[in-house]
């Protein structure tokens, strides 16, 4: 094998500030983090403003969704009991009337 493969130790080299270098340093990033924070800022307040008008759909179409529960009615009840509704039977096209009943398996 190659010694230059896969060599991880990076020599140390000396980065020693002086104290000018540093203060140069300081003033740069500040700089740098003083024009990033008003992009954020703005990105901050877009944000805020996106999640404030998801809050508000939620709260209206749970509002829509109340009254549309309130104008049905008590739920029906036939000779089986009470009909349930829940997302899979409302959407679906097929009546429980029409189902197959489903049985358990029993052992002889």
């Amino acid at each position: 094998m190659s010694e230059t493969t896969n060599n991880l130790e990076i020599p140390q080299e000396e980065r020693e500030m002086t104290p000018a270098q540093m203060v140069e340093f300081r003033k740069k990033a500040k700089a740098y983090y003083n024009d990033q924070s008003v992009v954020l800022k703005a990105q901050l307040e877009y944000e805020s403003l996106l999640a404030d008008i998801e809050e508000a759909r939620t709260k209206r179409l749970t509002m829509t969704i109340r009254m549309a529960q309130m104008m049905a009615g008590p739920p029906k009840e036939t000779e089986k009991g009470p009909v349930h509704t829940t997302p899979s039977t409302v959407n679906s096209e097929e009546t429980s009337e029409e189902r197959p009943v489903r049985k358990l398996k029993t052992q002889e």
